[in-house]
């Protein structure tokens, strides 16, 4: 049993997070305390405390042995960890659900089934925050009470993505050669492919193109570059999205497939807690690509009413993925046209 979890919506996935759990002693009775869920409070059994969180979407529990700081906790407050903590700490930065745990036995549930998990063990709890700091995800973080940067809210660093240089794309290899067909339909859904590119990303004089791969020689396919003065990879990426979706027919399924991880969280995960707080990040900053974000929640909207389904799904760039590549393409292409 993990202490905590916060189970994070996406495209067709779900990614919980669990703070730190005392291994089982006998130690007392414990409590626990539900901070978000159906009735926030404190519970003297789990099976009370999982009544209120099964199901609740971004629910967070806790258990703790003294009943003031579960109350503490259950109030949004931090509660500092005991003491006594034990010396080995679990980092699970990919799992179901992620966190740190202090018993081998639990982080092992937490990994179990899970395809590519990613743990370590390690002696000290700084060292376990660290490695899921690198490996794993802004809400596990929250989740384990720890300090989330802005980027990693949603407001990512800028990737150099220039692709780089003017030496290793030639102009006119074709994306013809690629073997895929960006059109298939799987399950109904059409796949088209997205990217953006950015040349002298955040610097005087950047250059960005978008890329929209529907198929081999398909004249839907765009390779243009990106419009307005901020030329950036992130705008890229984003405009790329919406510009698919202003080509589809509202009425076919679809399935965006994207290398940008921060595109992607932008139009399924943060945007609806940012429009609830009126565009503005949790460090009460304005909410970059605000235009190209409401633009694309937009067409998704117009999209379900429709009766179609949006989908997002992420590929790991400049790999293996040929609709992908032949989608890089295209926007490094659509940069050179500016």
């Amino acid at each position: 049993m993990s202490n905590v979890r916060k189970a994070v919506p996406s495209a067709g996935r779900s990614a919980p997070a669990s703070t730190s759990g005392k291994k089982r002693k006998s130690q007392g009775p414990r409590y626990y305390a539900v901070q978000v869920g159906k009735r926030p409070g404190v519970y003297l059994t789990y099976a009370e405390c999982e009544k209120q969180t099964n199901g609740f979407r971004g629910a967070i529990f806790k258990s703790f042995l003294s009943r003031q700081d579960a109350e503490a906790f259950a109030a949004g407050k931090k509660v500092q960890a005991n003491s006594d903590e034990p010396q080995k700490f679990y980092a699970v930065a990919v799992g179901r659900p992620s966190g740190i745990y202090n018993d081998w036995s639990e982080a092992s549930e937490a990994i179990k089934g899970v395809r590519g998990p990613k743990y370590k063990k390690f002696a000290t709890r700084a060292e376990a925050v660290a490695f899921i700091r690198e490996h794993g995800s802004a809400e596990t973080l929250k989740a384990l009470g720890e300090t989330v940067p802005e980027e990693e809210e949603g407001e990512e660093e800028e990737e150099d993505d220039e692709d780089d240089g003017e030496d290793d794309i030639e102009e006119s290899r074709p994306a013809k050669k690629l073997k895929t067909t960006g059109k298939e339909k799987t399950d109904g859904f059409m796949q088209i492919y997205t990217d953006g590119s950015s040349r002298s990303n955040g610097k005087a004089g950047a250059r960005a193109g978008i890329g929209v791969f529907f198929g081999d020689g398909d004249h839907k396919n765009i390779s243009e570059p990106l419009p307005g003065e901020l030329q950036t990879n992130q705008r890229a990426e984003l405009m790329a999205m919406l510009r698919a979706l202003e080509v589809v027919a509202d009425e076919q399924d679809v399935r965006i497939i994207s290398d940008s991880k921060y595109s992607i969280n932008c139009v399924t995960e943060w945007a609806e807690k940012w429009e609830a707080g009126g565009w503005r990040t949790s460090n009460g900053d304005k909410v970059k690509n605000q235009d190209i974000i409401s633009a694309v929640r937009k067409r998704m909207s117009e999209r379900s009413q429709a009766g179609a389904q949006t989908d997002f799904r992420w590929v790991k760039g400049h790999a293996s993925d040929p609709g992908n590549v032949a989608a890089d393409l295209l926007a490094v292409n659509g940069a050179k046209q500016r």
